[in-house]
């Protein structure tokens, strides 16, 4: 592997390592927090589309519309979960739990589509589950600390069936129009459950809204960027098990910025439960290894 790729490694995880302080740091509901992220990440997607890529959009039938919408509501309840999940329990127990996408995918994947569910995958399930465990074990009798567990995970949950219902839409666009859309359809879905509620995208501190920038800069397009270019030239495996570094990074990022060091636990909970997802993504076929962190296009975390 070529100096540049290792560069690419290393910048793609250390930015998306800052998704989590990040979101920690924005002083606004969850709810507008994810909205603004989406909306602020769709825009320079969606220049790019309208301006170069129009021809790409006319292709799409009726069926691969619905998909879309389908993987764009997905998107959106990924991040409106996570966003909460980050606001409620520890940065660590957060990045770690929602690092089990690939293992959620890889269930949908025999459940849905008809993919064989590999040993590798079951053993990475029963590893997984252990370090879950762990980490909700440091949380037991805390109920905000628990909730926040359990958003994280159905936030892997949801950016899993992200995945899932994106694969034939993606054998159509390129990234740059896959992301406009998801990217638009979940931002819609959030600002439409943020009215409901009675939220408001307005009336929060100043800086609440630099670091939303922030996140969509930085994990979002040089991260997320960063990755998806050396998806072109590594194996999905290497960059993807790279990106399992993301709750190492967001856990150092958080003892020294924020003054939240991990405690033992769930330092042991988040090594086993990351460990577990690594033995399932090297089984190979049955986990889609794109989906390992959300990583494997620019459009998400």
């Amino acid at each position: 592997m070529q100096v540049r790729e290792w560069l690419a490694l290393l910048v793609g995880v250390s930015a998306i390592s800052w998704a989590a302080p990040l979101i920690r740091l924005a002083e606004a509901p969850a709810l507008t927090v994810a909205a603004l992220r989406l909306t602020f990440a769709a825009v320079p997607f969606l220049v790019v589309t309208v301006l170069l890529r129009r021809g790409e959009l006319r292709s799409l039938g009726r069926g691969d519309l619905a998909v879309i919408a389908l993987a764009g509501l997905c998107i959106g309840a990924h991040f409106g979960f996570w966003v909460a999940s980050v606001q409620d329990t520890s940065l660590v127990a957060s990045t770690a739990i929602v690092a089990t996408q690939p293992l959620f995918a890889g269930v949908g994947g025999w459940l849905l589509l008809g993919e064989r569910l590999t040993r590798p995958l079951m053993l990475g399930i029963a590893i997984s589950t252990s370090g879950a465990l762990m980490l909700a074990g440091e949380d037991f009798g805390e109920a905000t600390s628990l909730r926040g567990d359990f958003f994280a995970l159905l936030g892997a949950a949801f950016v899993a069936g992200y995945f899932l219902a994106g694969r034939r839409a993606r054998a159509k666009l390129s990234n740059v129009s896959y992301a406009a859309i998801v990217n638009s359809v979940g931002a819609c879905a959030l600002l439409v459950t943020l009215t409901l509620t009675g939220g408001s995208v307005t009336g929060h501190p100043g800086d609440a809204y630099g670091f939303i920038v922030l996140l969509a800069l930085v994990p979002q397009l040089i991260g997320h960027g960063s990755l998806t270019w050396a998806l072109g030239s590594l194996p999905a495996v290497m960059v993807t098990v790279a990106a399992l570094g993301e709750p190492v990074g967001a856990a150092l990022i958080g003892a020294t910025l924020l003054d939240e060091p991990p405690t033992l636990l769930e330092l042991v909970g988040a090594a086993v439960l990351l460990s577990g997802v690594y033995v399932a993504l090297r089984g190979g076929p049955g986990v889609p290894l794109g989906a390992a962190t959300g990583h494997g296009s620019e459009e998400t975390r």
